[in-house]
């Protein structure tokens, strides 16, 4: 899935794979941020799934990377 996930994300942004393989990294480190200080919100996932262009229905994919799947 994390390969399908990439080409969206960089068909969204016009970037390369490399370029939204970064910024898919970033929001992840960021929603871990957020799950260690105890601050993680339904609403966290949402907001990267918007940040990278990808439908809502991708937060089952952050779910998932946070838990360690």
């Amino acid at each position: 899935m994390q390969g399908n996930i990439i080409s969206l994300i960089g068909s969204s942004c016009g970037c390369s794979q490399t370029e939204a393989r970064e910024y898919l990294d970033s929001e992840i480190r960021y929603l871990r941020e957020l799950q260690e200080a105890d601050d993680l919100r339904e609403d966290d996932m949402e907001t990267a799934c918007l940040n990278l262009g990808l439908d809502l229905d991708y937060r089952e994919y952050f779910i998932n990377r946070l838990a360690g799947a």
